[in-house]
């Protein structure tokens, strides 16, 4: 019996799974580990109302929870939960891309609503 041989096409593997929106967004992000000892800055690339993708300089494993800190544009300072979802380290560099999603808390309805503002005045 013939054994047949699967190819995966990569670009259908690598298939957007976003389901907002994502607009650019080079601001600052305050982040605090639960351990309030610990806490750091980075840089964000871009924010959906669902997620925000930054660059970090440390290694945060998935499944981390981050309290965030970010000023929108509009001069408003949101804070919120975001979960580390995914991490890919940056080519040629010691730093790392880190995708992180919105925690639903008493506080994410009014920032989800904040930012949906922000990207809708990018449009």
């Amino acid at each position: 019996m013939p054994t047949e041989i699967f190819h995966i096409d990569e670009q259908e593997s690598a298939k957007e799974k976003r389901v907002e929106p994502r607009v650019s967004f080079d601001e600052s992000v305050q982040f605090q580990f639960k351990d309030p000892q610990k806490f750091g800055g980075c840089l964000a690339c871009d924010i959906s109302e669902s997620g925000i993708r930054v660059y970090v300089n440390d290694f945060i494993p998935l499944n981390t929870e981050l309290m965030l800190q970010m000023q929108l544009p509009s001069k408003n300072m949101v804070d919120c939960v975001g979960r580390v979802v995914w991490v890919t380290e940056v080519p040629y560099s010691s730093r790392y891309q880190a995708g992180l999603e919105f925690v639903n808390n008493e506080a994410s309805h009014e920032t989800k609503k904040e930012i949906g503002q922000y990207i809708q005045s990018q449009k």
